[in-house]
Formats: structure tokens, C-alpha cells, sequence
């Protein structure tokens, strides 16, 4: 992310050895090693050649072209991301989803989206630090992960102008600092995040600017964006507070919340075009909830809340099929770009893969006994 690491990015996508780029500048390649190593710097009078001979612009030698980066990569990296951390142990699949974002914020350093994306793998390494012990043998790998997890926000802070992304580096890091007891740290990124206790939000006024400037169709666009923005808003809250109440608070808190929590997102998600917004907010519900009767050696309760969840994704795998083969354009202009890549990847396999991996959980979060009946009840 430095100037000598750019040139070093540049020039290996240009296919140059630090030779022939010697050669076009008139330099030495110990000049390019030293400039790319950050043992010294090109004088100012030799930027411009660099980028000219880089085929990119200042801005982009210095790291400053916030917008320019491939978002299709960043949701590929994310997906694949997302995979390794789903599979396998849960602590050591996080480490593993972390190792691969490093690789790959290395290989694409101004690819906000994905050092973005390092910062929240982090975020849900950390809580493994805090709950689990993770990293007692080896304190300073973690320290390493956070001064990272700092290093790559800062820059999504400095560089980027994707508010989205800044939010969410907060949001990351506000966690980080959380698990880490580092309270003030945490309150200054939490204190950068936008509210909605003053409940004037630009969603809200927003829809009536677009009508003005995209008419009917881009009013009910937006109108269909702010929805699902609530909705998964709503969500991330149902979710948050059944996993505190499965592990702090007696089992009928739990599921009262929980219950509750289902029944709101079952009548959302008579609208279609929430769908995509709700299914994995669901299954964690479902799976806290399932997680709170294993705990309290109610595996019938348990298999039966499971049941319903495997019905629930039987019934979504089909509706994303159908929309895998149906018109991308017809669909971004129906659903959403969001609704769009998550409709799109929600596959048969990928369902597996998450049912697999939640099953992995609740195995380690009850007694081995009551886990064995549980399997037995939904086989």
C-alpha cells in the first residue's frame, strides 16, 4: 500500500523485471530494488516516468484512486472467504479465512473492498481470542492480526471514498477493540458510525429526490433498497441478541426472543424481494435457538426447531434457481444488486456447506450426549 510496494504491484503487472523497468527510466535495478524495498525513494522529478512507464497515473502510484478497483474480484474474495471460514474447525477456519485475506489484500492492495474485508475476518477472529483462549501460546500472532486489521482500515479511512466501506471498517474494529478490552479504543470507531436513534435517517427523504430525478420506476428502486437496508439492519440485531441470550440469560428469554424474532421475518419475507435479506439472519436465529434447547438437554426441541430450518432452506434453493435462470438484468432491476450476488451463489452445495458447519458448532457449544440424540431425532 506504500509507494515502493506499488511500483513493485505495477510492475509486475506490466510484466517488467526491476531491470528492463531500470532500463526505461535510465536508473540502476539496485535504484527500483531500493525504491520497491523502501530503502530509499525516487525523487520527485521521477514520479511522473514511473507511472508513465507503469501505464497508470499518479494517483494511483501514491495509491489515491479510490474508486478504481474491481468489485467483481472483491465479492469472488469475499465468497471464497467466507467458504474457508465455514469449514473445519471454527477457530482454525478463522485463522485460515484470515491468512487467505492477507495473501490476497497483498495481491490487490488498492482493492478497498477487500482490505475491508481482512478487517471484519479480524473482527470474527477475535471473538475465538476473547471466548475460546485462542492464541494463549502464541499472544503475538494475534497482535500481529490486530496491528494489520488497524493498518488496513486506516487506509480505507484515508483512501477510500466508499462511506460503506469506512462503516464498516469501524463497525470491524469497534469489535476488535471490544474482545480486546480496549473500550475507549472501541467507543472512537463506534462513536464514527451512523444511528438510527434520531431516526432522521437520508433513506427516509432520500426516495422523494429520485422520484424527482428517475421518476416512478427509480422511486420504487430506492423504496426497495431502503426496505431491504432496514431489514438487514432489524436482522443483524434479532441475530445478536439470540446469541447473548443463548449464552447469558435463561432458556425462556431466549426463546421468547427468538420466537418472536422468526415470526417478524416470517411475514417480511412475504415479500420476495426480502428474501435474501432474511435467510441467513434466520438460520442463526434458528441455530441460537437450537443451541439454548441442547444446553438445556431438550433435544426433541432442538430437532424440532432444526426440522423447520432445513424446510426453510428446501424452500429458498429452488427460488434461487429460478432466479440463476432468469435474465441478470431482469433480476438487478427486480431485486438488487445485493439480492442479486446472494440469490446467485445460494446453491444446493453451498447450503450444505452451511448446515455442515452449524452442526460443527452446536456440537462444540452442548453436552455429547444430548448432540447424539439431537442427530439421531433429525437423521
Amino acid at each position: 500500500m506504500s509507494l515502493g510496494n506499488n511500483i513493485k504491484v505495477f510492475r509486475k503487472k506490466m510484466g517488467l523485471t526491476q531491470e528492463e523497468l531500470a532500463g526505461i527510466l535510465c536508473v540502476t535495478s539496485q535504484a527500483v530494488s531500493r525504491w520497491e524495498s523502501e530503502t530509499g525513494l525516487p525523487d520527485t522529478a521521477q514520479i511522473v516516468p514511473i507511472a508513465k512507464a507503469l501505464n497508470v497515473s499518479t494517483d494511483s502510484l501514491f495509491g489515491l484512486d479510490a474508486n478504481d478497483y474491481d468489485k467483481e474480484l472483491a465479492e469472488e474474495v469475499n465468497f471464497k472467504a467466507n467458504s474457508i471460514r465455514d469449514q473445519g474447525e471454527q477457530k482454525e477456519a478463522a485463522i485460515a479465512a484470515v491468512d487467505y485475506l492477507a495473501q490476497k489484500c497483498d495481491e490487490n492492495p488498492f482493492n478497498y473492498a477487500i482490505q475491508m474485508r481482512y478487517v471484519q475476518a479480524v473482527a470474527h477472529l477475535s471473538r475465538f481470542v476473547e471466548f475460546c483462549q485462542a492464541f494463549t501460546d502464541n499472544p503475538e500472532k494475534w497482535q500481529g492480526y490486530v496491528k494489520d486489521a488497524e493498518t488496513r482500515a486506516q487506509y480505507v479511512f484515508r483512501y477510500s471514498n466508499e462511506q460503506e466501506l469506512i462503516d464498516k471498517c469501524h463497525y470491524a474494529l469497534s469489535w476488535i477493540y471490544w474482545h480486546e478490552k480496549q473500550y475507549e479504543k472501541g467507543r472512537i470507531h463506534l462513536n464514527a458510525l451512523p444511528s438510527v436513534s434520531n431516526n432522521m435517517l437520508q433513506e427516509t427523504i432520500n426516495s422523494y429526490y429520485v422520484f424527482v430525478e428517475k421518476g416512478l420506476d427509480g422511486w420504487r428502486e430506492s423504496v426497495r433498497d431502503n426496505l431491504q437496508n432496514f431489514v438487514r439492519a432489524l436482522n443483524k440485531q434479532f441475530v445478536y441478541t439470540a446469541e447473548s441470550t443463548m449464552w447469558d440469560c435463561p432458556l425462556e428469554e431466549t426463546v421468547s426472543h427468538c420466537k418472536w424474532a422468526l415470526k417478524v421475518i416470517d411475514e417480511i419475507i412475504q415479500n420476495e424481494k426480502m428474501k435474501a435479506h432474511c435467510q441467513g439472519f434466520y438460520r442463526d436465529i434458528v441455530k441460537y435457538l437450537v443451541a439454548a434447547y441442547l444446553r438445556n438437554d431438550m433435544a426433541k426441541e432442538a430437532a424440532t426447531e432444526w426440522k423447520r430450518l432445513i424446510a426453510k432452506i428446501d424452500d429458498y434453493i429452488p427460488f434461487c434457481d429460478k432466479i440463476r435462470n432468469m435474465n441478470k438484468e431482469e433480476v438487478l432491476a427486480a431485486y438488487g444488486e445485493k439480492s442479486f450476488i446472494n440469490m446467485t451463489k445460494y446453491t444446493a452445495d453451498f447450503a450444505e456447506e452451511k448446515k455442515a458447519f452449524m452442526l460443527g458448532q452446536l456440537k462444540s457449544w452442548c453436552d455429547e450426549k444430548v448432540f447424539a440424540e439431537f442427530e439421531k431425532l433429525i437423521a
